[in-house]
């Protein structure tokens, strides 16, 4: 799993931390997705993220997390 090296060709999930759908697609796979959304909870928690600057949609991403886990 390589949640910060996503590839160019890659879609982000997270712009503020670089992890991509796919590598949070194969974390939950492993049943290890909830290690990524918890930190990027806890990221958003203590203002540790800037996703009104780095996000295309000027949006937290957390929603996109739960959306992905749903499928």
């Amino acid at each position: 799993m390589g949640c910060c090296n996503t590839k160019i060709n890659e879609k982000l999930l997270c712009y503020c931390f670089n992890i991509s759908e796919n590598a949070f697609i194969e974390a939950l796979k492993m049943d290890k997705g909830k290690v990524l959304k918890d930190f990027v909870i806890f990221q958003t928690k203590h203002n540790y993220c800037n996703c009104t600057e780095l996000n295309p949609s000027k949006q937290c991403c957390l929603k996109d997390f739960k959306l992905l886990e749903k499928n």
